[in-house]
């Protein structure tokens, strides 16, 4: 059971590169966020987890929202990066990618 914990909480601690990674690419709202990150193997997310990450994202001003009418019900929420979001996840996803290297060369037994 040790690797289900160890998953479970390195996919809480991705999800906020995933969404600024996902609004990157255009402003969606929430549920428009869900199902595409379900179409992702080994996401495995719940609706209720990304609307808290969304609320915090949005009040240190790294997403900005708007209201928008929706053809299929109430109006919709729509999330988009902001110039600050976008640097932010420019760091993050240099670190990201230091971080698969650093791991890659332990792996390997190639150390620094």
């Amino acid at each position: 059971m040790y690797v289900d914990n160890w998953q479970t909480q390195l996919r809480k601690g991705m999800l906020d590169i995933v969404i600024l990674n996902l609004l990157s690419h255009g402003a969606c709202h929430g549920y428009e966020m869900v199902q595409r990150m379900r179409k992702i193997e080994g996401l495995k997310i719940r609706e209720g987890n990304v609307y808290p990450i969304l609320a915090r994202l949005q009040q240190e001003a790294l997403v900005e929202s708007e209201t928008r009418p929706s053809t299929d019900g109430p109006p919709r929420k729509y999330f988009k990066l902001t110039d600050s979001g976008g640097a932010t996840l420019a760091d993050m996803n240099s670190h990201w990618e230091q971080m698969i290297d650093s791991i890659q060369h332990i792996r390997k037994g190639d150390f620094l």
